[in-house]
């Protein structure tokens, strides 16, 4: 993964009030309807939580040990959540997708797939905290 083009990619599409992160609650819930009553009702509580979230991966993405404990621990609490597998594959999917939008003619490939590799890299190490059967 590239940091850099993570990092900046991220702050080309940082919007006031956590625009981003709402605007991915939008898609989210505009293609995956089921999804929403999982969520707090207060969608810009949540946002802000996720935007904390995802500049705190990125900024400690060359710690290995950082990511490996903190998102199996949040891993952990959204598998008692009931969050599947398969949602994680949607949440990045419109991630992207909130990006793209917002990005505009700015957005590139290389953005694209660097947080494709980052937000599955994100989701692997969530799943790899849920309990085993």
């Amino acid at each position: 993964m590239d940091k850099q083009i993570l990092e900046e990619s991220l702050a080309s599409v940082g919007l006031p009030d956590d625009g981003l992160t709402v605007r991915f609650y939008e898609i989210l819930f505009e293609r995956y309807p089921d999804v929403e009553p999982m969520f707090q009702r207060d969608n810009k509580v949540q946002a802000a939580m996720l935007r904390t979230a995802i500049v705190s991966v990125i900024d400690n993405l060359d710690d290995g040990e950082w990511l490996t404990t903190n998102l199996e621990s949040l891993g952990q609490r959204h598998a008692a959540m009931g969050v599947t597998a398969p949602m994680y594959e949607a949440v990045g999917e419109c991630m992207i997708a909130a990006m793209t939008e917002i990005g505009g003619d700015a957005w590139t490939p290389a953005m694209t797939r660097e947080w494709g590799e980052a937000l599955s890299a994100v989701s692997a190490l969530m799943l790899a905290g849920y309990p085993h059967t």
